[in-house]
């Protein structure tokens, strides 16, 4: 069964604007509610069927204690937050309505769903997580159903230490002194694929980056993992120890391998290993 009306909360912003357009391409009557339109998130949670909730992870708490007690049972409130366990545990204290943890693991600058990914954690009802699910996957996306708990686990690999690895990236090339028209002019393909991912930092909300560094409860650990393996494997160069290098490079091969497959799917099937190449 399809929502009547779809409220997006903090419906001006780039991911609650991004989706406003994919429901209304779709056909589906969208409110939006922000700091300066003329409806309020109450008005929205008393008008809409579906409420999507697209504000900043700090002032998240505020608009689910706001809009929760608004929400009658036959309603569906979904979150699209970077993280979940918090955010899914605070929606179902305040609301007796169906409840979906959502985080689209993209930008609002790609131009659609297809080929996009979109984790889900349901938490009370199936009626509209049922619906978004298939919305989504309508439209070309994957949807990957995963409790909060794991969820946030997960994301202090993928998010987490992905974009301190980028600051960290950032730090150093700002702090080489080399001249940077000059080392995109001669990079490696692989290092230049570093450099295109590094500027994809440009567009992005610094408030949000940094919500997920200090937010993740598993952020320092992960962090932590890094610094010694970083340590680790520079101790092994200082001192000299070749062979101790070696074998670390070559366990690391065995894990490009696995993680090879499992990027290309399972009905695909990795060539032998080729001729080491110097330029990689």
């Amino acid at each position: 069964m399809k929502p009547s009306r779809i409220g997006i909360i903090g419906g001006l912003g780039r991911m609650g604007a991004w989706f406003g357009r994919v429901f209304s391409e779709a056909g589906y009557p969208v409110l939006v509610s922000d700091l300066s339109t003329e409806l309020s998130n109450q008005d929205l949670a008393r008008l809409c069927e579906v409420i999507i909730v697209s504000v900043p992870m700090r002032v998240f708490p505020e608009v689910i204690r706001e809009i929760g007690p608004l929400l009658p049972e036959t309603a569906g409130l979904i979150d699209l937050c970077s993280l979940k366990a918090r955010e899914v545990a605070l929606m179902l204290e305040h609301s007796r309505c169906e409840v979906v943890g959502a985080h689209p693991l993209f930008g609002p600058y790609e131009k659609g769903l297809s080929g996009q990914t979109v984790a889900l954690c349901p938490a009370r009802g199936r009626r509209w997580y049922g619906w978004f699910r298939d919305f989504l996957e309508d439209r070309g996306a994957r949807t990957v159903t995963v409790s909060p708990e794991e969820h946030d686990r997960i994301m202090s690999l993928v998010q987490v230490l992905n974009h301190f690895w980028l600051m960290v990236l950032g730090e150093v090339l700002a702090g080489s002194g080399l001249d940077l028209e000059r080392v995109a002019a001669l990079s490696t393909p692989s290092f230049r694929k570093q450099l295109e991912i590094f500027s994809r930092l440009a567009p992005q909300d610094p408030e949000l980056y940094t919500a997920i560094q200090f937010d993740n409860p598993r952020g320092e650990e992960i962090r932590e993992l890094f610094w010694r393996h970083a340590r680790k494997l520079s101790e092994l160069i200082s001192r000299g120890d070749r062979e101790s290098y070696l074998r670390e490079f070559r366990r690391m091969k065995d894990l490009a391998r696995k993680i090879g497959t499992l990027l290309r799917g399972p009905s695909s099937h990795q060539k032998e290993d080729r001729t080491d190449q110097n330029h990689q």
